[in-house]
């Protein structure tokens, strides 16, 4: 039997990413429009003949001085994933505060492990799935936007919007993504293939709000070897109840399988 359903207060950070997620749409219009209006101080400085706009971004965002904020849709390649790591590594040894901003399906990829998953600590990454267009604020000051472009590092082209009203609306934003985003988690497979999957058979049941001996009884595993798996899911995620841990394990694509 299922449980009562979740309250509207557990729903509200759904609620809030969403409307956060259409905000940023406007905000990239607008981000779009400053680009072609004389209102917005766009660099001189564009990508030189041959040069990747990725590498152009990269040298762009070293320029910081105290903070970044990156929402980073996806990461086009290894070798982009190569150049968005070095870029951050570099921001940490100068001191400067980075946050990376991704969707979960990012951080699945062999390619992410490879690259920026081997900075650890170095920057804070979190994750959300109202992360749609790259941009980054720079120092609370300027805004970077590469225009995207499927299959081309950081898009064909991008501009450096010096603009206080369009650089202050874009770090809100980010932040307020940033506030209700999760911190990623690794996938529920690393145990192995059989343990994984009963692991994420687990969690679906829990997040469905299933009693224990219902859900034992549906894995058909006895209701002390259940709750023994219940026990080291929550311990892992760092909740108090069952409903939390279904939903932040599917808010952060814990349950899905990293691509090998």
């Amino acid at each position: 039997m299922a449980a009562d359903a979740p309250s509207a207060a557990e729903g509200a950070p759904d609620t809030l990413e969403t409307a956060l997620g259409q905000a940023l749409s406007l905000l990239e219009m607008a981000v779009h429009h400053h680009r072609r209006s004389a209102i917005a101080s766009v660099a001189a400085e564009l990508p030189v003949d041959g040069e990747p706009v990725a590498g152009w971004v990269a040298r762009l965002v070293l320029r910081a001085e105290r903070a970044v904020i990156w929402s980073l849709p996806e990461v086009a390649s290894e070798e982009h994933g190569r150049l968005i790591a070095q870029t951050l590594a570099q921001l940490a040894d100068k001191g400067v505060s980075t946050r990376l901003l991704c969707p979960s399906s990012i951080i699945r990829g062999a390619q992410w492990a490879r690259t920026v998953g081997t900075l650890g600590s170095q920057v804070e990454v979190r994750v959300s799935g109202a992360v749609r267009q790259e941009l980054v604020v720079v120092d609370g000051s300027a805004v970077i936007a590469p225009d995207a472009a499927p299959g081309e590092p950081g898009g064909s082209r991008a501009s450096m919007i010096q603009n206080s009203t369009v650089a202050d609306m874009t770090h809100r934003l980010l932040t307020g993504i940033w506030d209700t985003a999760q911190r990623p988690a690794r996938p529920l497979s690393f145990e192995g293939g059989a343990r994984g999957r009963v692991l994420r058979e687990v969690l679906i049941l829990m997040a469905e709000g299933y009693k224990d001996d219902a859900a034992a009884r549906k894995l058909g595993l006895s209701v002390r070897t259940y709750r023994r798996y219940v026990a080291d899911i929550m311990r892992d995620l760092q909740v108090d109840s069952r409903f939390q841990a279904g939903v932040r394990a599917v808010r952060t694509g814990l349950m899905e399988t990293y691509d090998e």
